[in-house]
């Protein structure tokens, strides 16, 4: 009598040639849906406007595997291009090229967790689709480079004076924080022993890193599971780069989340880097001293606890000048020369930071009553938040180019926040800007116009049009509206 083990298939070889079986069925009806779609097209098209020239084959990679179908062509007799109306309908071989959007977006959750070659296996397992991990990376690549093409598009949105793309999330307080993330970079990008790494300001320890400005922004903190609170309406960004574009790009990001006209407070947290300092200034926010790195640079200077308790002691009393002179008296205490350099360099950095040095809390600020289920608390998570960036990117003994890096920290930034469906949303046209000067007439317009050079000033926006708006900023933008500035008396 035969065995029943040897009759019978066991459970799991069965589920995969089911699975085979079910994805083979699916990309067959795909290409018969296809098929009948653009006969319909056929049918349907102004044969005015475009023309019949043939027929092309290609194929589409899915989540079942790849689909292979034919489609007409047609030439535009407008423009005179051909185009496929089969693909421009069903929105193929666009953006990410011909692989199906909903395979693009598992791609790209795949790779945020874990490497290209872990993910490419982890495809291959888990769908129908074979894929190499050289075609993740190029799938990731293009990814990033939408989203950059929308960051960009935000930018100039802003820049271009439009409305539409605003965001809707009201709020009276704004918290944002500021870091710098070194990236280790490809072998043949680093730098030479014995020469300053790019970005850097001097020689040190980051051989073959490159550092990545971080901006983090969020509304306050809700209380999340298990007692424990989230930062609220939290949006990222990173990226390599001139400071003045990652700024600019930052704050349209956050005009398009909140609604930038209520924010009356805004509160800039970070290690006291002068880009963070300028950035902070730009945008009128209040400026504190991120308490992580103030305890770790005292931490780094004093490794003796007694003394280490005495500088603690004084920063627990807010008395930044006692700090200060706490510090001033160690060092005339100490008779070692590497104990000396290190607490000058402590004084250093507190004393270029004496304006900041205290957190707002500490400065005895009063906030406005926050909304309901939010809770204003003390920052300096910052170093937490670059777990976004850090935990795929920096520990995991990979190296990046610049490019690619900038790709798959965008992904990242946007995807443990907003969401990557929200930042690839459309957005509008931008509205035209209207100049505050009237046009000249005939009789009162010059003989001649010149090279144009002095002009751009009639579509130019006011200083502070943009800028992070509070009470004295408000009135004068309200009264250059009222009446325009050529007509004001200031004698």
């Amino acid at each position: 009598m035969e065995n029943i083990t040897e009759m019978v298939q066991d459970f799991k070889s069965f589920e995969i040639n089911l699975y085979e079986t079910m994805c083979k069925i699916a990309c067959e009806q795909i290409e018969q849906y296809l098929s009948w779609l653009d006969l319909n097209i056929l049918g349907i098209r102004d044969t005015s406007e475009y023309r019949n020239v043939g027929i092309r084959e290609t194929t589409i990679k899915t989540v079942f595997g790849e689909v292979s179908y034919k489609r007409r062509y047609y030439k535009d007799t407008r423009s005179g291009e051909h185009v496929f109306l089969l693909d421009k309908a069903m929105g193929i071989g666009g953006e990410y090229g011909l692989v199906s959007e909903n395979l693009a977006e598992q791609i790209v959750h795949e790779c945020a967790e874990k490497s290209f070659r872990k993910s490419a296996s982890t495809i291959s397992n888990n769908t129908g689709q074979s894929i190499s991990p050289m075609g993740v990376w190029n799938i990731v690549q293009r990814y990033g480079e939408v989203i950059a093409k929308q960051v960009d598009r935000l930018a100039e949105l802003d820049d271009s004076g439009s409305s539409g793309h605003l965001g809707g999330i009201a709020t009276r307080v704004l918290f944002n924080e500021y870091d710098d993330v070194y990236i280790p970079r490809q072998r043949e990008q680093r730098r030479k022993s014995g020469e300053a790494a790019k970005g850097a300001k001097k020689i040190g320890k980051k051989l073959g890193k490159l550092p990545m400005h971080v901006g983090v922004a969020y509304t306050g903190w809700a209380e999340g599971t298990g007692g424990r609170s989230n930062t609220a309406n939290k949006i990222a960004y990173a990226s390599f780069g001139k400071v003045p574009d990652f700024i600019d790009k930052f704050e349209a990001l956050l005009n398009n989340r909140f609604d930038m006209d209520r924010v009356r407070i805004r509160i800039t947290n970070g290690d006291g880097e002068q880009w963070i300092r300028t950035a902070a200034a730009n945008s009128g926010s209040i400026l504190q001293l991120d308490p992580f790195h103030r305890s770790q640079a005292i931490f780094r200077a004093v490794s003796d606890k007694t003394q280490r308790k005495r500088i603690l002691d004084a920063v627990n009393g807010k008395d930044v000048q006692k700090v200060l002179d706490t510090i001033c008296d160690m060092i005339l205490e100490t008779q070692e020369e590497t104990s000396i350099k290190k607490l000058a360099k402590l004084y250093g950095y507190f004393n270029s930071n004496i304006d900041s040095f205290l957190t707002w809390q500490e400065r005895g600020m009063e906030l406005p009553t926050p909304p309901k289920g939010i809770a204003y608390r003390g920052m300096g998570v910052q170093e937490s938040s670059n777990c976004l960036i850090t935990q795929r990117m920096k520990n995991r003994r990979g190296s990046w180019s610049e490019k690619g890096a900038n790709n798959m920290a965008s992904i990242l930034s946007f995807r443990g926040t907003i969401g990557l469906d929200a930042i690839l949303g459309e957005l509008p046209e931008p509205e035209p800007t209207h100049p505050f000067a009237e046009p000249l007439s005939v009789a009162k317009a010059p003989l001649h116009d010149g090279k144009g050079y002095g002009a751009d000033w009639l579509n130019a926006q006011m200083p502070i049009e943009k800028a992070f708006r509070t009470n004295g900023r408000e009135a004068i933008i309200n009264l250059v509206r009222m009446k325009p500035i050529s007509e004001m008396s200031f004698i």
